[in-house]
């Protein structure tokens, strides 16, 4: 198992304190996500993701930095994939790339993006990941997509992986088709479910997932948001990971602690291996 945290910095005194906090206690993986505004309470700072990114590259060295999860709302996937590749350069081959096709209607609102409908937000998904997909494997033809057409396309220079991890939010099939043919990784969150209801479906949506992916074996990340609480208890942290270890999960990210979680916190990250 491995483990990821999230931060969502209120600045960057913030973002790189939780950084070197996450780096010394032997977290995997650094992630904060990628919206324009909270999407409740717009007096709650919100950073640009990928600038917060690219400080956390230039100052770490060894933990893995990513999103989850750039939103599609706001972006280009041209625009999106030759970030990617300068994010791979600054945090010399560190970083890992979630997309996710987004909810939320104040990103649509401050991004003058139309709404959406649910069968053109997965048609969009489809074709942004694929053009990612193409474009950072060097694949730099045109491409006449109904969403994200486009011509005189470079990758110069290319990432610094081999293969830039590709992570995809998914949950209804059609999405979790996407996440077979593309990602090296799925993630999912409980959103507005409770705990029983999301693991329920967790377990039909891995085996969806599996009939996709053939045999082919990719990270399956529980973003531990929403009901599911990782710092409620030590133990309650123990059979957290054991629940979703058993239907498949190898990755669990969990959100920066609160002040009243951070006794809770400290106890299980100091023994953070026990739990791998």
């Amino acid at each position: 198992m491995r483990f990821g945290l999230k931060v969502n910095p209120a600045g960057w005194d913030d973002a790189s304190r939780w950084a070197g906090i996450a780096e010394s206690l032997g977290f995997d993986g650094l992630w904060t996500g990628d919206n324009l505004r909270n999407p409740r309470d717009a007096a709650i700072p919100v950073h640009d993701g990928p600038t917060v990114i690219a400080g956390w590259a230039a100052t770490t060295s060894r933990i893995r930095v990513g999103l989850l999860i750039a939103n599609m709302v706001f972006r280009h996937p041209t625009v999106l994939a030759k970030a990617a590749t300068t994010l791979d350069h600054v945090s010399g081959g560190r970083f890992d790339l979630g997309i996710g096709s987004g909810v939320w209607p104040t990103d649509h609102g401050m991004a003058g993006t139309p709404a959406w409908t649910a069968r053109e937000r997965t048609d969009r998904l489809a074709e942004f990941v694929a053009v990612v997909d193409r474009l950072l494997s060097g694949d730099v033809t045109d491409h006449e997509g109904p969403y994200y057409p486009y011509t005189l396309a470079a990758m110069t220079p290319g990432t610094v992986q081999e293969r830039l991890p590709l992570i995809v939010a998914a949950n209804a099939p059609r999405a979790l088709a996407v996440v077979a043919a593309h990602a090296d990784g799925w993630v999912t969150f409980p959103g507005a479910a409770t705990e029983e209801e999301f693991y329920a479906k967790s377990i039909e949506r891995a085996k969806t997932l599996d009939e996709g992916l053939g045999g082919r074996e990719i990270r399956r990340i529980l973003l531990a948001y929403g009901q599911i609480d990782p710092w409620a208890s030590e133990d309650g942290f123990a059979r957290l990971v054991e629940r979703y270890q058993g239907i498949g999960f190898n990755e669990i990210v969990v959100y920066a602690p609160k002040e009243h979680e951070l006794a809770v916190f400290e106890k299980v990250t100091a023994k953070l291996d026990s739990y791998r």
